[in-house]
């Protein structure tokens, strides 16, 4: 009887752990997943952004924004008139960044993704460009998609002392940033 009780629990023990490193592997696995998902969802609008202000298409630009974006959005035409503007014609020559960042899941609604991308101008010039977009909500079609654009016209080297963006990482708008406009204390 007492084999029979310690067979029965070395078989528990067993079975118990590996349910855990299963149920730990497919956690991970899930992230892995939507990480992949997520990055793959920003490349595909980064590169339609990145195509529009090559080509300073002002009206495919805000088509990418969500429904919800662009009735909240003040003077949206003119601020992403202003947005291509400071481009001053010139082209994105190429484009470094990390890995862009989500909140929420397929599963736990919105799924918002955020994307900061150094940009490389045909003219020498660096700037940084942080998309924001919100990828799926079930509840509400009317807010997916682009509704957050904020461009910084200098590099990371050239962010000046007590620099502070305006809005919140939630924020919608189109937000343009340069050396002579930045807000000062």
């Amino acid at each position: 009887m007492r084999k029979l009780t310690c067979a029965l629990l070395c078989l528990l023990m067993i079975l118990s752990t590996t349910f855990c490193l299963t149920a730990c592997k497919s956690r991970t696995d899930e992230m892995a997943d939507q990480e992949i998902y997520t990055e793959k969802q920003m490349n595909k609008m980064k590169n339609k952004v990145f195509k529009c202000i090559n080509e300073q298409d002002k009206e495919g630009l805000k088509k990418l924004f969500s429904k919800d974006a662009q009735k909240h959005i003040e003077d949206l035409d003119g601020k992403l008139g202003q947005l291509i503007g400071a481009f001053n014609g010139n082209k994105i020559e190429s484009v470094d960044s990390k890995e862009p960042a989500f909140k929420g899941s397929e599963q736990t609604q919105p799924l918002h993704i955020y994307g900061k991308y150094h940009l490389k101008m045909d003219n020498g010039d660096k700037y940084i460009i942080l998309i924001n977009i919100c990828d799926i909500d079930d509840d509400n079609k009317e807010k997916e998609g682009l509704f957050k654009i904020t461009l910084l016209t200098f590099s990371k080297d050239e962010i000046p002392e007590g620099f502070r963006m305006r809005s919140n990482k939630d924020d919608y708008g189109v937000f343009v940033y340069t050396l002579q406009n930045y807000p000062k204390k």
